[in-house]
């Protein structure tokens, strides 16, 4: 599903110009244009190119494509037309990006698969559209075969402020890992099941209260591809829906009973 703020347009552009502005189709005049027609034979940059072969239709420089851009930038950014599945705001990844979170209603932040409110269970926040490993790492599936990664709210909560993070895998299909270091104690969580990863948040580094504020949303740690079925390749990997809810009622009943770093440690060695 493509963001709702994604826009197109036709936009011209010269390309015998030194500093190229292109320019929105529908907002040139077109008495005032003479690249289109004979007029642009009067043009200097024309005249000063040396074209071999000039047509009296129109100017050879200028240049038509369809561009897209954000509507929610104040000054648009024109990015050549693509279905690349990099783009984010073409596919369901758009709801990790910060523009569209600030702007779009909390109904719109949710998956497209499983449950789309989101349960408290014993204080802690869990998405029903999210899928959850043991080690308390999220993966939302997206519906275009593009999921995101993160920490789930009770890891954040339990491991407090993070002074340092370190992604550990930034391309390749592998097991996505990365380190957190809290009060000067490096932690490792890996991801159960490999993923060919298309990138890494790596805007974190100098944002890291995003994990504990944000960690279903801006707090993400990466964004690869996923396959359907892929949850399920090792039984009992993922947890969804009511299991999820059940064993993070379970999880913070354990928490709750013992030491944090107890607990934390554990976090790293699931």
């Amino acid at each position: 599903m493509r963001c709702r703020f994604l826009r197109e347009e036709q936009v011209k552009s010269c390309q015998a110009a030194p500093f190229r502005k292109s320019l929105v189709r529908a907002s040139v005049r077109s008495d005032l244009e003479r690249c289109s027609g004979a007029a642009h034979l009067s043009c200097p940059l024309a005249a000063q190119s040396r074209e071999a072969h000039p047509s009296p239709a129109h100017c050879p420089f200028l240049h038509e494509s369809l561009m897209q851009f954000c509507s929610l930038t104040p000054l648009p950014r024109y990015v050549p037309w693509s279905e690349s599945p990099e783009l984010r705001c073409a596919h369901d990844g758009h709801r990790y990006c910060e523009l569209f979170r600030e702007a779009a209603p909390a109904s719109a932040l949710a998956g497209g698969r499983g449950e789309p409110e989101t349960h408290v269970v014993e204080r802690v926040p869990l998405p029903g559209w999210l899928l959850y490993a043991p080690n308390h790492l999220w993966l939302d599936p997206g519906d275009d075969g593009v999921c995101h990664l993160g920490i789930d709210a009770f890891a954040s909560r339990l491991l407090g402020p993070v002074e340092r993070l370190a992604l550990l895998t930034v391309s390749g299909t592998v097991r996505p890992a990365v380190v957190l270091t809290v009060r000067g104690v490096d932690l490792t969580l890996v991801f159960p099941l490999p993923l060919t990863l298309i990138a890494a948040n790596g805007r974190l580094r100098s944002r890291l209260d995003r994990l504990t504020a944000d960690p279903y949303g801006l707090g993400w740690l990466f964004e690869a591809r996923w396959r359907p079925g892929d949850g399920r390749r090792a039984d009992g990997t993922l947890r969804e829906g009511a299991a999820a809810r059940e064993w993070m009622a379970t999880e913070v009943r354990r928490a709750e009973g013992r030491l944090q770093p107890e607990v934390a440690r554990e976090l790293q060695g699931a």
